[in-house]
């Protein structure tokens, strides 16, 4: 009877040492055959926990990537709009000051403001154009809504909003992906400080505005400066807030204008009886210089108050290409921003895949001598087995 047990337990052990060897060969072939040292996650559990983090670091950055490609289109496909905004406001500057030159005739004016009504319908056009997708690229977080609308008066009226739509393209890092309308259009830096000119001068007179502040904001008067001749063959002025005379001195072009907060610097030759007036006005719209660049072509030529207004017209279209280019020069920084942080997503891409490399890819000259040596122990365990099999005390009776 013990002779019986000991039998069965050597084949028992013997049969078990082979079935080990064989599943160790074959899991050299299928290494062998996938290229992968790691087939199933209980070969190395450590090591599959970090394939596993890697795959997930590797899907969020494709979702990166993916986002900057889309942010990258919708951003240059706004920096050419902007650079066309730049050409159509370029030009008609340059027909306004055109429409300054006194050799013009009425009708070469009326000309002229056939030129800035084309130009100005392109350039609506222009900023309510949509991205291959509908959307309207100037609509700020509306996209659906045509952001510009002109009425019969020429006065255009934003319905967008102010905000910028986003895209976040690392996990530290969001970029606009567009610009509001209203920003860029509509919101522009005063050039001539707080206060828009209302100009009436003498004929032939060449007074202009050349800067008006006031740092109290809460003052929302409205001042008015007329120039006097002085007995003394020098000019005065006359200042008057909201039509109330508030002061009334000697006028010297080295000082300007000074009455508590507010400041006033002219420039060009006064004439005696030159009024100007002063309303409040922190920005403007390029809608608004337009419009009246259009206006002021029906103005005589020798109008001194009409060539004054197309002179500060002209000066809001040159701020406002000043400032298109610089919202220009914004969106290239973006598109840097996104070329630099896809070119770290790429390297940051790399090195994972050469981490997964190190866990995951088999090294075949060391699969192969482990192939090799647990084949020989197969054949050896097959042979022993063969022999173990038939072991019998009847062999020895």
């Amino acid at each position: 009877m013990l002779n019986r047990i000991a039998s069965f337990h050597n084949y028992q052990s013997v049969q078990n040492d082979l079935r080990r060897t064989e599943s160790k060969v074959h899991h050299n072939q299928a290494q062998l055959a996938s290229g992968k040292k790691l087939l199933k996650a209980s070969d190395e559990p450590l090591a599959t926990h970090y394939i596993q983090n890697i795959g997930q670091q590797k899907e969020q950055l494709r979702q990166y990537t993916d986002a900057i490609g889309l942010t990258r289109n919708r951003l240059e496909h706004e920096e050419v709009v902007i650079s066309n905004a730049e050409s159509y406001v370029d030009d008609a500057k340059r027909t306004v000051m055109e429409m300054i030159n006194g050799a013009l005739s009425p009708e070469d004016r009326l000309a002229k403001q056939r030129e800035i009504k084309e130009i100005a319908n392109n350039f609506l056009n222009l900023v309510n154009i949509q991205d291959e997708t509908g959307n309207y690229i100037f609509a700020g977080t509306k996209p659906k809504n045509q952001p510009f609308f002109r009425n019969k008066d020429n006065d255009v009226s934003y319905a967008g909003d102010d905000y910028q739509r986003k895209m976040r393209i690392s996990s530290s890092l969001v970029v606009p992906m567009n610009d509001p309308g209203s920003l860029l259009f509509m919101e522009i830096d005063n050039p001539f400080g707080d206060y828009k000119p209302l100009y009436n001068l003498q004929i032939e007179s060449e007074l202009l505005l050349e800067k008006a502040t006031n740092s109290n904001p809460n003052d929302q008067s409205i001042y008015n400066v007329t120039f006097v001749e002085m007995p003394s063959g020098k000019f005065g002025y006359q200042l008057e807030k909201d039509g109330a005379v508030v002061q009334a001195d000697t006028f010297d072009p080295s000082i300007g204008i000074q009455f508590g907060d507010v400041s006033i610097q002219v420039k060009g030759q006064i004439t005696k009886g030159d009024q100007i007036t002063l309303e409040p006005r922190k920005t403007y719209s390029i809608f608004e210089s337009f419009r009246e660049s259009m206006e002021y072509a029906e103005g005589s030529v020798s109008d001194g108050s009409n060539t004054a207004q197309l002179h500060q017209v002209t000066e809001e279209f040159h701020n406002a290409f000043v400032h298109l280019n610089k919202a220009r020069t914004d969106v290239g920084s973006r598109l840097s921003t996104l070329d630099i942080q896809e070119a770290q997503h790429d390297d940051f891409n790399m090195t994972l895949a050469k981490s997964k490399s190190i866990f995951e890819d088999l090294d075949y000259a060391e699969a192969i001598i482990e192939f090799s040596e647990n084949s020989r122990a197969l054949e050896a365990s097959q042979q022993a087995f063969g022999k173990t099999k038939d072991l019998t005390l009847f062999n020895y009776i």
